[in-house]
């Protein structure tokens, strides 16, 4: 009986080529995004869950209280790890791990090639016992154990060894300074579903033997912020009450903790989607897309129903002979569900080509990656399957049911096109496929112009031809006479320093206005006297003459920081108490204010020095001396203002080769003043191009189905169409009275859509300190486009109808 089920349904699908394909390209495109979107947010939520004991494993944070301020700190002290498991039985390990930004490696043995390369992670001994990273070769318990240790990741240990053993053999690796380590083991590379990213892997020990972090190491003895990743592996999940409050008791014996300083534990499966430390995932994507992911496969299945009743109308004498023969509804809604099982069959494996064809795509435009592993794991297979059985259960149930009622005395005297045969219900599912669609279209406008609105937003800097040259600390006491070299270029107007790049980090002193007892923490930039000038950056009010901004008891403020610290309206030459903890960078700063007062020389007027998603901070701004050692010592970043009509390529040649003059190992990196704050938006940005993306689909979707649907409702008039020519009716008038009807539903597709519309980006704009506001413009362009595409289909097919000869469509009766 399914076989005969299968050969109707496969002849069906022949003689009816164009609904068919139709029907099975529209279901198949709505598969391959819900694909792609459930692959995505799959891998989201599977991060960290291989490791073997991944339910025992949290990641410890703290929380300082400064003032009316809480801070989160991501990062903990050396000492803190051993003092917990010290401390607390219920702490079965610990691990500590501190990530390097960027090094530069060279292989000794095989030639003086030197490469700057990302991702070394120090980490304790126990590593790969902690975690259950793969060790390719080397001993778990012993590749870690001795210092100027390093472990490689397959892809490095090709890279400078080629498809030799590693083992034993030497790598020079520059931090600060460079070091020989011995390679003793090789590790698979980190999955793409780890938060924990590694190249190279070298013991912790080895930090004890380096100056500059053994000082470090010294000063975080105690517990509380530092440097460290700090993992706690507990005996059990449900300790971890027990742990804090341990913890809390601990801080309260520790003279040297900060007040207020409190622990928490997030499991090591949360840290990637809950992490509040940094822009690390795509976390916004995790609400919107599964909703988009619903909406596209609701409307390819909705597309779908409607077309299979709408045809299988045609049928409607089989079904009659089949009921008079003795065919009970069941048998005909069986043969329906199986006719939809195969379609939507071919659907999903057209569909899973698909989503592999524009997997890059997808995954490019996310910036992500997966590992063709995870394409192929349990979960996912689970979620496809689950998929199909969802489509073939949806996708079967509406026609069966509809097709399965007919009356078989009605079908049999040919009155079924006098019947409803759920026209009611098809034209239910056009208002909602265009509903979706306009949706979509008025979402996508929406985040177009809060986009291009923060991009041309006036910010207080001019960020135009400025060019910002990273200066890492190899430079040591060159950078004075780099920075000279850099300013007597022909193309450059002006140079300033910053300690940080702008829009990309700062750092936090506590501080007290009028009020000592009020703490909260700045938000404050190490800059030169130039810095002002460079960046185009306006004063309130300025310094008074004569005035030098530079010091370590002076400092600049700008207007948010006045009202913050409850200064006076004009406060230049009034003090603010700087309590001199810097806590973003424990190495300490050469701005460190102490406890000393320290005076305000100038104010100026607010601009945004972060991203505008956040309304401007307080901030203060330190000056040290073009010539200070701090600059080659802890890195900074040199801006140079371009002259206008320069040669840029023979510029930055010339920048290149002074920076290589100083600096022979590290690449020359530059970004321009504007690109680094475009780069804030970059998740807006993948937003509006899926966004996009996905709208365009769903407007592809409807309109396959107001295709299909107009095709065969003017085809059902026929008869009707030839009669009002005969009778004189033009082509004009045919047209309209064809369209009115679709046009009726296409309104009220706009009325449905607009407030559901509203709702959705009011909220996501309520994310943003300085937004557009909604006008009435967006709704009336995306419901103009609906009903533009709506009328071009239906008056394609009216018009075909009403230029055929009456003569022909009237004869067959």
């Amino acid at each position: 009986m399914i076989k005969n089920y299968l050969k109707i349904a496969w002849r069906n699908l022949i003689r009816q080529r164009l609904y068919s394909l139709i029907n099975i390209s529209g279901l198949a495109v709505g598969l391959a995004v819900c694909m792609l979107i459930m692959l995505y947010v799959a891998h989201e939520h599977s991060y960290d869950r291989f490791h073997k004991n991944g339910n025992r494993i949290y990641t410890l944070h703290a929380t300082i209280k400064m003032g009316s301020q809480a801070l989160n700190m991501a990062y903990l002290s050396y000492g803190t790890g051993p003092a917990i498991k010290q401390n607390q039985p219920r702490v079965e390990d610990y691990m500590r791990t501190m990530d390097y930004r960027q090094v530069i490696v060279s292989n000794p043995e095989t030639s003086n090639a030197k490469f700057a390369d990302k991702k070394l992670l120090f980490a304790d001994a126990g590593f790969f016992k902690f975690f259950s990273f793969r060790l390719a070769s080397g001993s778990p318990s012993d590749a870690l154990k001795k210092p100027f240790s390093v472990v490689l990741s397959r892809e490095m240990a090709r890279k400078y060894f080629g498809d030799s053993d590693p083992i034993g053999k030497t790598l020079t690796i520059k931090t600060d300074s460079a070091f020989t380590y011995q390679v003793t083991g090789v590790v698979e590379n980190a999955p793409s579903n780890s938060s924990i990213d590694f190249n190279f892997i070298a013991s912790a020990s080895t930090l004890t033997s380096m100056k500059s972090f053994a000082r470090r190491i010294d000063e975080q003895q105690g517990i509380g912020p530092g440097s460290f990743n700090v993992y706690l592996l507990l005996k059990d999940q449900k300790d971890t009450a027990e742990v804090k409050s341990v913890m809390q008791v601990m801080v309260k014996a520790d003279k040297n903790a900060f007040d207020d300083e409190k622990f928490s534990l997030l499991p090591l499966a949360s840290t990637h989607l809950e992490n509040n430390f940094g822009d690390l995932t795509n976390v916004k994507y995790l609400k919107i897309f599964p909703v988009v992911a619903i909406l596209v496969l609701l409307l390819a299945l909705v597309n779908y129903m409607s077309l299979s009743t709408a045809r299988a109308t045609l049928r409607a004498k089989e079904i009659g002979i089949r009921k008079v023969t003795g065919a009970s509804r069941t048998n005909i809604a069986r043969q329906f569900y199986v006719e939809s099982a195969l379609f939507a069959l071919i659907s999903f494996v057209l569909g899973y080509f698909l989503c592999y064809a524009f997997k890059p795509l997808f995954l490019n435009t996310l910036k992500l990656n997966i590992d063709n592993s995870f394409l192929y794991s349990p979960l996912v297979l689970m979620l496809m399957a689950g998929l199909l059985i969802i489509t073939i259960l949806v996708a079967g149930s509406y026609p069966s049911m509809v097709l399965s009622s007919f009356n078989p005395v009605i079908t049999l005297k040919g009155k079924m096109s006098k019947q409803s045969g759920g026209v009611t219900v098809r034209k239910v599912f056009t208002t909602l496929q265009f509903a979706i669609s306009v949706g979509l279209i008025i979402c996508g406008i929406v985040i177009d112009r809060q986009l291009y609105y923060m991009r041309h937003a006036d910010t207080g800097i001019n960020k135009e031809n400025v060019l910002m040259i990273p200066v890492g600390v190899a430079f040591d006491g060159h950078y004075a006479a780099f920075s000279r070299e850099m300013k007597n270029l022909a193309g450059v107007s002006e140079i300033a320093t910053s300690h940080y790049g702008m829009f990309q980090s700062y750092d936090m002193y506590s501080v007290s206005g009028k009020n000592p007892k009020e703490q909260m923490m700045l938000p404050s930039l190490t800059v030169d006297q130039n810095f002002v000038n460079v960046l185009g950056l306006k004063w309130k009010y300025p310094p008074a003459p004569n005035t030098t901004l530079e010091g370590h008891n002076k400092v600049v403020i700008n207007e948010e920081a006045i009202a913050q610290l409850h200064l006076d309206p004009n406060p230049v030459g009034t003090y603010i108490k700087a309590g001199g903890d810097n806590l973003q960078n424990p190495i300490g700063m050469y701005m460190k204010p102490g406890n000393d007062d320290v005076q305000i020389v100038g104010v100026l007027k607010d601009f945004n020095f972060s991203s505008m998603e956040q309304s401007i901070k307080p901030l203060g701004l330190f000056t040290a001396p073009d010539t200070a050692k701090f600059w080659g010592k802890y890195s900074c970043n040199l801006f140079a203002r371009i002259k206008p009509k320069i040669n840029l390529p023979t510029l930055l040649e010339a920048m290149k080769g002074i920076y290589k003059k100083y600096n022979s190992d590290t690449p020359f990196t530059y970004t321009f003043l504007d690109d680094a704050f475009n780069a804030q938006y970059q998740a807006e940005d993948r937003l509006a191009s899926i966004f996009s993306i996905f709208t365009v689909i769903t407007i592809i979707l409807a309109t396959m189905g107001l295709f299909g649907l107009a095709a065969f409702t003017i085809e059902q008039r026929a008869k009707e169409i030839g009669v009002r020519k005969v009778l004189g009716a033009s082509i004009g008038s045919i047209n309209g009275l064809l369209s009115k009807d679709f046009l009726k539903l296409v309104l009220l597709s706009i009325v449905v859509a607009s407030p559901i519309a509203w709702y959705m980006v009011h909220n996501w704009l309520q994310g943003f300190a300085y937004r557009i506001n909604i006008q009435w413009w967006m709704f009336a362009g995306a419901g103009l486009l609906a009903i533009v595409v709506a009328v071009v289909i239906v008056s394609y097919h009216a018009i075909r109808a009403a230029l055929v000869n009456p003569v022909k469509s009237l004869r067959s009766e």
